[in-house]
């Protein structure tokens, strides 16, 4: 293996590199659950919420619930983005929006973000790594040398592209709420005279609640508004699939389709991932099954062994590049073998 040239100090900084997607990802699109059963889920349960697909559905949902919403509150915005586990599982509908109403004790004072809130300041984050996943990749297959500095540091760069996905919800992903769980409710139920007003530890009772339907507040999950929003998620995916199938077809000067071990396992990771994305999201948006913040599959076991399926390739992919990373005689990280670095240092 070449990597062991790479000195430890340079391992912090190329592992921190190689993390920070994978973090903003994590912190940007998972919520913390809010339980309301003493129940609580396994851990393979869990798992679910932190694949990019399910990250992806949420910010989908929570954008066509607001294209849609005929009346839009604060209280909805902030049940929209909660995640909620009941004793029926993870409930995301649109008749737990409703639900849940009860349970609010901090609801956001807007019906959107502020623009100086911690979520506002997140998006901004991640849509800057955003651009950078699609920027560098596109001017690497345009210069012919995006394989030659593929390297540990940059393996996971491309994942940022959800912060891209989360821009079309960004006015309306906020964590800027407070529920009561099932700890909580069973303290206050236990006071005396608390049956009769749960008011005294602060629940918000507003003026509609379960007697109004998810039918008198949004439009018909098939209308124009609906269809428009999948549209805007379904083609950047597309996209990001013709963009891969042409970096593995683009010869690399001066050695023609040479490809490393970190290119392929990359390679495969990466289609596996939007590959699934598409295909799963498309048959939803097919039947119309759109309501849930929560992807419908989450509790599948293929689902399940699609997601650990993505862990073991991430892990492979970390292992191949830690393996083959070295620095290049123009000091660009990279997995290819030193003959190359003629071709790959050629431009700088």
């Amino acid at each position: 293996y070449q990597s062991q040239s790479v000195k430890f100090t340079e391992w912090i900084s190329l592992l921190t590199l190689c993390l920070a997607p994978l973090i903003a990802h994590i912190i940007a699109g998972v919520p913390t659950p809010i339980y309301l059963s003493r129940r609580r889920p396994v851990w393979h349960s869990l798992l679910g919420h932190f694949n990019p697909t399910s990250i992806l559905w949420r910010y989908f949902v929570i954008t066509d619930r607001r294209a849609r919403a005929k009346r839009w509150r604060p209280i909805d915005m902030a049940a929209s983005c909660a995640l909620f586990w009941t004793r029926n599982g993870w409930d995301g509908s649109e008749e737990m929006m409703l639900k849940s109403r009860e349970l609010c004790t901090r609801a956001p004072s807007l019906r959107r973000i502020s623009f100086t809130s911690i979520s506002a300041a997140t998006t901004l984050i991640v849509t800057i790594q955003g651009v950078q996943s699609v920027y560098s990749p596109m001017a690497g297959f345009f210069n012919g040398d995006f394989a030659f500095s593929l390297a540990f540091n940059s393996i996971f760069s491309s994942i940022a592209f959800l912060g891209l996905m989360r821009l079309p919800a960004a006015f309306w992903l906020t964590n800027d709420y407070s529920y009561m769980d099932i700890d909580r409710i069973q303290t206050v139920m236990a006071k005396p005279g608390s049956a009769s007003t749960l008011s005294a530890v602060g629940l918000l009772n507003l003026d509609y609640g379960l007697s109004v339907s998810p039918e008198e507040i949004f439009h018909p999950s098939n209308s124009w508004r609906s269809m428009l929003i999948r549209m805007i998620f379904l083609i950047p995916l597309i996209g990001s699939v013709a963009l891969s199938a042409a970096s593995i077809a683009q010869p690399q000067p001066g050695y023609g389709l040479f490809f490393t071990g970190t290119f392929l396992t990359l390679t495969a990771f990466y289609l596996v991932l939007i590959i699934g994305v598409i295909v799963i999201v498309t048959v939803y948006f097919w039947t119309g099954n759109t309501s849930s913040t929560v992807l419908p599959c989450i509790e599948s076991t293929w689902y399940k062994v699609y997601t650990g399926l993505l862990i073991v390739l991430m892990i492979i992919a970390m292992v191949v590049s830690g393996l083959e990373t070295r620095k290049s005689k123009c000091g660009i990280y990279t997995t290819f073998r030193p003959y190359y670095d003629q071709f790959g240092c050629a431009g700088t």
